[in-house]
């Protein structure tokens, strides 16, 4: 039986003209690869401008192992994984950060990202 599911944020720096969503694949394809599973969603972004060429993205993920492993451990190896994927892809000055939800609250709204808003009959 695999671990319970953590919710992550995931900042990732890529050139400005780089389209999210193939980003998204490259970060899915990465962790897919290894004994993990990702869903990964595009969060709306509020900056306009580029710093340095290069644009940041964030992302909301679920993120799970195929063995127990605590939060922690599957955040490392996450970031591990994306980065590599990353800086592999779109060159040595592009990153990726990922940091679990930090609160309730944190994850009540990120699972609205994910699966929208609850429907209440």
């Amino acid at each position: 039986m695999g671990a319970d599911p953590v919710m992550v944020v995931v900042r990732v720096k890529a050139p400005a003209d780089v389209d999210p969503y193939t980003l998204e694949a490259e970060l899915t394809r990465a962790i897919c690869a290894r004994p993990m599973t990702a869903e990964l969603v595009l969060l709306p972004s509020w900056r306009r401008r580029s710093e340095g060429g290069l644009r940041r993205h964030d992302f909301v993920a679920l993120l799970c192992a195929a063995r127990t492993r605590s939060p922690s451990e599957l955040t490392r190896a996450a970031e591990k994984i994306m980065g590599k994927a990353v800086r592999k892809r779109f060159g040595v000055a592009a990153s990726a950060k990922v940091r679990p939800a930090r609160s309730p609250e944190e994850i009540d709204a990120f699972w609205c990202s994910l699966r929208g808003t609850p429907c209440r009959l």
